[in-house]
């Protein structure tokens, strides 16, 4: 059964180029949503509203680290009913090889633009006076330490207190702000970290991604079309009386 939103549902997916940010404009878009696709990559985000059902879709360019153009957007999409976060970078080092190049690139769109997000589209949402939704891409990382993820680990436990402290401040407001905690996702992202750490260990990527989907209690990986039902039922009535949460959509993970 296919879930569904109210009629005349505006939602903006920022980072909606990346392969979760796509699915999660489809999946929108499969339950009736008014999509705006932004992205640092203009075409890749018009490609996709192109191909998406139904509609009228849009799309623009956005970079998250530019806090005056988060603004913009924010003005320029007007009232939106809800807003997912889905821009992010996973960079791979240790810790005695530390990249702060790299590190400061992570935190200021990981983190950083996330609260450009939150602030612009929060204040946008609220001054509308009607119930809104904001929801952060975060990640199991985000909850436990992993070796040669110091900088996405500490993006990700940074925006999962910030999501707690948002949705306690706007809540009385109307708006409910929650965080997704994807597990190994099956993208090209996961592949790129599997690269970067069966180089540091002298393995196969393909050997540590099955490593991956075997440390889940599914023994699987997850799918970007499960993240995105995910992200379209938490903007739904059916999820009214959550805020504040962070949902491991992880297949087990955290408990394999």
């Amino acid at each position: 059964m296919s879930l569904s939103l109210p009629d005349g549902h505006r939602a903006v997916v920022v980072g909606a180029g990346g392969a979760i940010g796509a699915a999660v404009c489809r999946a929108y878009a499969a339950a009736g949503a008014h999509v705006t696709a932004l992205d640092l990559d203009a075409a890749a985000a018009q490609t996709l509203r192109d191909a998406l059902p139904g509609g009228p879709h849009a799309a623009d360019a956005l970079d998250v680290t530019d806090r005056a153009a988060v603004e913009r957007a924010a003005a320029a999409a007007g009232a939106v009913d809800s807003v997912v976060y889905a821009a992010g970078l996973a960079p791979t080092f240790e810790l005695l090889a530390f990249d702060w190049d790299a590190y400061h690139r992570t935190l200021a769109v990981n983190l950083h633009g996330a609260l450009h997000v939150a602030a612009a589209f929060g204040a946008q949402m609220t001054a509308a006076a009607r119930p809104g939704v904001l929801t952060f891409l975060s990640s199991t990382a985000g909850k436990h330490g992993e070796a040669g993820a110091i900088a996405y680990c500490a993006s990700k436990f940074a925006l999962q207190g910030a999501v707690e402290c948002f949705a306690a401040e706007v809540g009385p407001r109307g708006l409910r702000v929650n965080a997704i905690c994807p597990g190994n996702v099956d993208t090209p992202m996961l592949r790129g970290v599997a690269e970067a750490q069966g180089a540091l260990e002298g393995r196969d990527a393909d050997a540590v991604l099955s490593d991956y989907a075997q440390s889940a209690a599914a023994r699987r990986l997850v799918t970007v079309e499960e993240v995105g039902a995910v992200a379209v039922w938490l903007a739904s009535p059916l999820a009214s009386g959550i805020t504040g949460e962070s949902v491991n959509v992880d297949a087990g993970a955290l408990t394999g």
